[in-house]
């Protein structure tokens, strides 16, 4: 836990507050004085609970690292506390309800403890209102640059119920395009139900002094969590193997048992790499949660919320809009399906607002796995398994789905010079990427372009005789042709996927979710079937299972919830 120790100056009398409206604040104390005065705030990221002991882990260096705090002030009503600035140390003030400490240094003499205290670290932040009386809320946004500017008004003032309810953005950490390395991870206050209200700020009453020293003994907590929740996945070595390097490559983990048997080739998954689909394009700086959930209603066997510990393990998520501009489900190609084996991956909140009954069909985020099929020959040579799908038959190799399409449209022929005919062969056949109209994983057969310096005609061949063909309009053999789709794993290439799984009892509306600042392990205990096809992999995948497809892949989720690092920082010293 990290602790970072802040010391704002003329603050008074801060109560504890619900954060779900403008008029849930109680009114500010008034300013006793033209005398600077002292309030130490710690930014305290939320910690573990009894109920969960054992299932938290500290963040790393690079998803903790604090290098600027934006505080929001607010009066009685929910309205700006307008501030002004003393002291080169901080930005902000000016007529904004804001201030900010930037690039705070650590403590190195302070040691911490596992529910206490990692570190300190020091900063002076010197505020004096505009008003004659003391701000009644504080609200902190850690790393608040990370996200969209217009996120947070272009850096103008904000009430509490647009920092609460229209504060939306994307990013909420960054990560560097060449190296991969993530940075900046925005965290904001923990909101939990306490009594029947949702509280996002702290009781700050009686700390006010007169002297920063006198301020840092009665330091007033805001408790933070981090914005982005955490996944990770890896496989159940009982289930997967490394390739030996004439199977498979030796640094992938395929199947040991076959998936499915197409012919008499028994065939294999080799898992590619994994990645997530169906996440959530945005999300709120605070948490929302609803004041009438229960344990009951969203299924969880152990609380919910805690006010004990600050936090609560559900939220309302960003809702998904299908108009245009709107929020929308974040796919990927299937080639950028790559993260290895314990590999971290960030997303954003997204929650279900009613129980799960298709798991198939749904805007879940996922865990999605991009594997190549593979069979072993009679000879005992492996190669990838192109597994085809037509009229409701499989083929092995898309050459075999060609001469099958070519020998259902046998009727017509080609011919470049009117007097020698060719019957429809599997070189006159080819396929194009689904079209947006059609299911994902489908492609469409089609005539293969002509040679170059050639131009083909297509014919049919008149009843009764042998030699005498009529001209066709090309149009009509395209029709016929693209009429029936086909399915290609061109390569092997198919994937996977699976819910990722919450804390809610199976069945309940909590039983999938990804919720802020938890930590999803997925461990893969098995692949069954030949997944959905992938014809060109640069294709954003969508994830859908064929309807005739018996394919799944099943995991087991442990839930951590990310014990963000607590924070302190001193104000005013």
């Amino acid at each position: 836990m990290k602790i970072f120790k802040l010391f704002p100056l003329a603050c008074a009398a801060l109560m504890m507050s619900a954060c779900s409206s403008d008029n849930d604040i109680e009114g500010g104390a008034t300013k006793p004085g033209s005398d600077p005065q002292y309030l130490a705030v710690n930014i305290v990221n939320v910690g573990s609970t009894p109920t969960r002991a054992g299932e938290y882990e500290n963040g790393k260096p690079e998803e903790s690292k604090i290098k600027k705090v934006r505080f929001y002030f607010f009066n009685g009503d929910g309205s700006p506390y307008l501030i002004k600035p003393t002291g080169s140390e901080v930005t902000g003030g000016e007529n904004v309800n804001w201030l900010e400490v930037s690039n705070p240094t650590d403590d190195t003499t302070t040691s911490g403890t596992s529910t206490s205290v990692e570190k300190i670290t020091n900063a002076v932040l010197v505020i004096n209102g505009v008003q004659n009386a003391a701000p009644s809320a504080i609200v902190a946004v850690v790393n608040p640059e990370t996200v969209e500017s217009t996120t947070l008004k272009d850096g103008k003032t904000m009430r509490l119920s647009e920092l609460r309810n229209t504060a939306v953005g994307q990013n909420f950490y960054k990560k560097d395009a060449s190296t991969g390395a993530v940075s900046d991870f925005v965290m904001s206050n923990s909101v939990y139900v306490n009594t029947g209200e949702d509280v996002c700020a702290s009781l700050v009453a009686g700390h006010v002094a007169t002297s920063p020293e006198d301020a840092k003994a009665k330091a007033v907590d805001i408790y933070v969590e981090r914005v982005v929740a955490k996944v990770t996945a890896n496989v159940d070595e009982t289930a997967f193997k490394l390739g030996d390097g004439t199977d498979w490559d030796a640094t992938k983990y395929g199947t040991k048992t076959a998936v499915g048997k197409i012919g008499d080739n028994e065939v294999y998954a080799v898992i590619e790499g994994w990645g997530l689909a169906s996440e959530n394009g945005k999300a709120e700086v605070e948490k929302k949660v609803d004041k009438t959930w229960s344990d009951g209603n969203l299924g969880f066997l152990t609380p919910w919320t805690t006010s004990d510990y600050h936090r609560c393990f559900w939220e309302k998520s960003v809702a998904f809009d299908a108009g245009i501009g709107g929020n929308q489900p974040v796919n990927h190609k299937y080639s950028d399906l790559k993260a290895k084996m314990n590999e971290v991956l960030y997303t954003l909140p997204n929650t279900p607002t009613s129980k799960v009954t298709n798991l198939k069909d749904n805007d879940l985020t996922k865990l999605a796995v991009a594997a190549t099929l593979k069979y072993k020959d009679a000879d005992g040579n492996w190669h990838d398994a192109d597994i085809c799908r037509y009229n409701g038959v499989q083929f092995l190799g898309v050459d075999n789905l060609k001469k099958q399409v070519a020998l259902t449209f046998s009727q017509y022929y080609t011919s470049t010079d009117a007097t020698h005919y060719t019957q429809l062969s599997a070189s006159d056949i080819d396929f194009k990427d689904p079209d947006g109209t059609m299911q994902q994983y489908r492609v469409t057969p089609t005539l293969a372009a002509d040679p170059v310096g050639v131009t083909k005609k297509y014919y049919t061949k008149n009843p009764g005789t042998t030699s005498d063909f009529t001209e066709v309009n090309k149009s009509i053999v395209l029709a016929a042709i693209e009429a029936a789709k086909a399915e290609i794993r061109k390569g092997g290439r198919a994937y996977y996927y699976v819910p990722i799984k919450h804390l809610g009892n199976t069945g309940e509306v909590a039983e999938y979710g990804i919720v802020r600042n938890h930590f999803y392990k997925i461990t893969l205990s098995g692949i069954k079937g030949f997944g959905t096809p992938v014809y060109n992999p640069d294709q954003v995948v969508k994830p859908v299972v064929p309807t005739y497809e018996d394919t799944y892949l099943a995991a087991r989720v442990q839930v951590l919830q990310w014990r963000v690092v607590n924070q302190n920082a001193s104000l005013g010293e």
